[in-house]
């Protein structure tokens, strides 16, 4: 809403309030004061006695897990403020203070859904959650693609398109408590920080390939645009469904389980936990 693109100095005011929002993130920041972690200290080795990168490669769901990531951060994350963007802006004939809007419809979206999100997965299979986050996004592109595509009224076309960040932010508000506790719960317990680091390296690499290659589609392929993200985004529930069948029915539904997923476990002191058990 503050930027116009025939006038640099909009862009100076916005970066301007960009920095100093950094500002106060760094203060908040500061203010945090987190837990040990001592349930960590003395960890069991990877299984076989091995470690690193061959035991990462080695186990198998993992393995899936990285490449389901890179699909969904390629197909979602990556197109948001580039393919999508130019898709909207070209095809669609979206103002940039309408993309604007419909950035903001997808963090409504996430803030609103999360809660009611949380308790509908909770007590779900991962891969059936993840798999349905495919779909989800898929009817998200189909519904780009009408306001591209469908040849409507600015109106409707302005809709659809707000409504397609909407449906994205509805898919990753049911990711957020899925995805990253599977890494977690995958990995062994020395092992926690590589499987995290390594799926965080799969995620960065879809953020770079995927600008890289939904940019130049989205502002001049606009139809083999969205077909080529409808189709990874049903790629998505079908690699879900195959690593449903590499997971332990607890490591799919921590709930089945008494003790909760390591990465939401809380900590408690020492003579606590002696006296609970």
């Amino acid at each position: 809403q503050l930027v116009d693109v025939n006038r640099p100095d909009s862009f100076l005011l916005l970066f301007s309030i960009e920095a100093a929002m950094f500002l106060v993130l760094a203060a908040v920041v500061g203010t945090v004061r987190t837990a040990g972690s001592p349930a960590l200290q003395g960890a069991r080795p990877a299984e076989g006695g091995r470690g690193g990168v061959r035991a990462l490669l080695g186990h198998k769901a993992m393995v899936q897990l990285c490449v389901l990531g890179f699909v969904l951060f390629f197909a979602c994350y990556g197109q948001f403020e580039s393919g999508l963007a130019a898709y909207g802006t070209e095809a669609a004939g979206i103002a940039p203070s309408t993309l604007g809007v419909a950035l903001a419809a997808n963090t409504a979206v996430i803030v609103l859904a999360q809660f009611l999100v949380l308790k509908f997965v909770e007590r779900r299979k991962r891969s059936r959650v993840i798999a349905a986050v495919g779909l989800i996004w898929a009817l998200a592109w189909i519904i780009a693609g009408y306001a591209g595509l469908g040849h409507g009224s600015q109106a409707m076309a302005t809709a659809a398109f707000v409504s397609t960040y909407a449906l994205f932010g509805l898919g990753e508000a049911m990711l957020s408590p899925t995805v990253a506790p599977l890494v977690a719960d995958l990995a062994p317990e020395s092992m926690v920080g590589s499987y995290n680091s390594a799926f965080a390296l799969v995620k960065q690499l879809a953020l770079a390939v995927g600008p890289a290659v939904g940019g130049p589609m989205g502002a001049s392929l606009h139809g083999p645009y969205i077909v080529t993200f409808v189709l990874f985004s049903l790629l998505v529930t079908v690699l879900a469904v195959r690593l449903g069948k590499q997971l332990t029915p607890v490591q799919n539904q921590p709930s089945l389980a008494a003790k909760p997923s390591r990465i939401v476990v809380r900590h408690q002191p020492e003579k606590e936990t002696a006296a609970a058990a």
